[in-house]
């Protein structure tokens, strides 16, 4: 098992060979086991199966690779709405605030995707997380019929890997690792690890296009205008949805 998450990769190009219902459950059962804030489960699993649903899908977040190959899909989503229920259903005194609903179904649903994950590589499969759909969270939510207190954070893609593309570089384990209390790293140890990871991924021909370097990919990914303009509807949808207040 070790091995599985030392050597884990995400794979975007997967064979046209269905995965069975009866591994599809052993998965959704192990992300179950994750640990969750009081037993709570501050999240919810929607699987696509729809091959209209997913077209639809892909229309409103752009072509890829790996949404056009998996045959799973899944929506990982922050889930206030259920356990809102729950405690209205017990007739409890309850309160969930806004970043109460954030950073509870954050948690819980990443931590039920990554033990997904780590189970589908123990069953010989392979997966990939995607985030295309917060540029579009209206048309996603309404397509998916999300109510106030639902939460689409990750799309996680997954099946049998048609490709094994090599481990990408990480930043050295003293950059992140800290011990008894926060420090920023000198800019020696930032320029080195840029350095170390930029060489790696110019060798495996990570960058295309008239992207040269991790500098590059970065500004494209990060670039201010477009960055501002996304926060701002961002937040829009957070509040439409139930996860940030109208006024901080």
């Amino acid at each position: 098992m070790l091995s599985s998450l030392l050597e884990r990769r995400s794979v975007r190009r997967f064979k046209p060979k269905p995965v069975s219902k009866k591994l599809l459950n052993v998965m959704i059962r192990a992300g179950q086991r994750a640990p969750t804030s009081c037993g709570t489960q501050f999240y919810s699993l929607i699987e696509i199966s729809d091959v209209r649903k997913r077209k639809a899908i892909i229309k409103i977040t752009g072509r890829n690779r790996a949404l056009e190959s998996a045959p799973v899909w899944i929506f990982v989503c922050c889930d206030a709405a259920r356990p809102a229920m729950m405690f209205q259903m017990l007739k409890i005194d309850w309160h969930l605030g806004e970043l109460t609903r954030l950073i509870h179904g954050l948690i819980d649903a990443s931590l039920a995707a990554e033990n997904m994950v780590t189970a589908a590589e123990l069953l010989g499969l392979s997966s990939v997380f995607t985030i295309y759909h917060w540029k579009a969270l209206r048309e996603i939510s309404r397509l998916l019929r999300l109510p106030a207190g639902v939460l689409p954070v990750l799309l996680l893609c997954i099946g049998y890997p048609d490709e094994k593309p090599p481990l990408r570089p990480r930043l050295s384990t003293g950059t992140i690792h800290h011990e008894n209390r926060y420090r920023l790293p000198t800019r020696q140890m930032l320029l080195r690890d840029y350095v170390k990871s930029n060489r790696s991924l110019v060798r495996m021909s990570y960058f295309g296009g008239d992207v040269r370097d991790l500098a590059q990919h970065w500004q494209r990914k990060f670039r201010t205008e477009e960055m501002v303009s996304r926060e701002k509807k961002l937040r829009m949808e957070l509040r439409r949805l139930g996860f940030l207040p109208s006024k901080l």
